[in-house]
């Protein structure tokens, strides 16, 4: 049986969030009353101001703001002006911290990842609940010991080696 997962969860270190993440469930409400799920294979962690990958690596602006807001809401972000990015906020209030939704199974990328779901800019600085129409869910099932792959992260070269090659990048091929 499935299991709403709380904001508890999510005030957690954001690699560790990044990682867990790995087979959970995403659930979309359409407006339609259909439930769109998808179960989580790839994830990436930004971490903190330190973090030059970051969107908040230079501070709070009105596109990141929500970075900073407290654990387990949706920060959606426009990608080249095309593509909306999913990503759940992590760590406490005040903290810039979040898990990019790299892929789903079956589905792969961030931006394929939110055009499956249909999440768009709307649903930005949402708390993950049903209410909301966008959840997550652990229904037990998820990678074996041994079975995710730690990865540099996509993307992000011009914030330099150090940080372009961290292997904050989980993935794990579901069958």
């Amino acid at each position: 049986m499935s299991r709403v997962i709380s904001k508890k969860f999510f005030d957690r270190a954001t690699v560790t969030v990044a990682e867990e993440l790995l087979g959970k469930t995403i659930c979309r409400r359409l407006k339609s009353g259909k439930i769109l799920r998808a179960r989580i294979t790839e994830t990436e962690a930004y971490d903190g101001f330190e973090d030059r990958a970051s969107h908040a690596h230079k501070g709070v602006t009105t596109r990141n703001v929500v970075m900073f807001g407290p654990p387990g809401r949706s920060y959606v972000t426009l990608c080249y002006g095309v593509h909306c990015l999913f990503n759940v906020t992590t760590r406490e209030k005040g903290y810039p911290a979040a898990v990019l939704i790299r892929g789903l199974h079956g589905v792969d990328g961030p931006g394929r990842t939110t055009k499956y779901l249909q999440i768009d800019r709307s649903q930005n600085d949402q708390l993950l609940n049903r209410v909301n129409g966008l959840w997550l869910e652990d229904d037990g099932i998820g990678p074996e010991q041994g079975s995710v792959i730690a990865l540099p992260r996509i993307g992000v070269e011009y914030a330099g080696t150090n940080w372009s090659k961290k292997p904050w990048r989980f993935n794990w091929s579901a069958n």
